[in-house]
């Protein structure tokens, strides 16, 4: 249930979710269809090698269309298939020591990839890329990104960092977060929003608004307000 997704390995014969070390978002919104990729890590400190299994909630109108994990410095693409055939492949990999990437559906929004191996005293990353249509309504619409966790209220993102590139055939009128202090910039058919901290615990999800001018008005910048 960890919205930023979680990687949960075997160690000593429990299951442990690792602790996330640095969380990098990337999102390319274009008239309203957003593309969001997702990097991030997750830190073995123990010395063993391990295997786990990576989770990853999908936002309820998002469709997935990519994923991939680091071997060594290499990034291997994985394909998506149904679950009995991923867990067949999975199985022949494993035989033949090779690392697998395959991301499995398990209904719902939710997916989920085996991962091996997490090497001791290492960190493991990957990337995930989903793609959804930005609804609007009363004039504008809106990008989320969930942020809260149960697991970082415990061990906070040693880094974020969230970049939102729009570019819209429409003259923008307002483009900003009221949820977070980002740093801004814009022009009348484009914008860049961008937030960034270190041993931060998200007390709240991510938000971009944007409000397209259907009267080809001059772009307006508007700050986020603390408090």
């Amino acid at each position: 249930n960890e919205s930023i997704g979680s990687l949960v390995a075997k160690v000593d014969g429990r299951n442990v979710p690792l602790t996330v070390g640095y969380h990098k978002v990337t999102v390319d919104i274009r008239d309203q269809i957003a593309r969001t990729v997702i990097e991030e890590s997750f830190v073995n400190s123990t010395g063993a090698r391990l295997e786990g299994v990576f989770y990853f909630p999908l936002p309820q109108d998002a469709s997935i269309s990519g994923f991939g994990m680091w071997i060594g410095n290499e990034l291997v693409e994985a394909d998506v298939v149904e679950k009995q055939r991923a867990r067949e492949i999975y199985e022949e990999i494993l035989r033949e020591r090779r690392d697998p990437g395959l991301l499995e559906w398990s209904g719902g929004n939710l997916f989920k990839a085996r991962v091996f191996p997490i090497e001791g005293h290492s960190e493991k990353r990957i990337k995930i890329t989903y793609t959804q249509v930005l609804p609007q309504r009363n004039g504008r619409y809106r990008y989320s990104y969930a942020l809260q966790s149960e697991m970082l209220k415990q061990h906070p993102l040693r880094e974020l960092s969230i970049d939102v590139k729009i570019n819209s055939v429409s003259p923008l009128a307002h483009v900003g977060s009221p949820t977070h202090p980002v740093r801004l910039d814009a022009t009348k058919h484009s914008a860049h929003v961008e937030f960034a901290a270190q041993d931060y615990t998200p007390t709240r999800d991510f938000e971009v608004v944007v409000e397209p001018d259907a009267k080809q008005s001059d772009v307006v910048l508007i700050p986020h307000r603390r408090g």
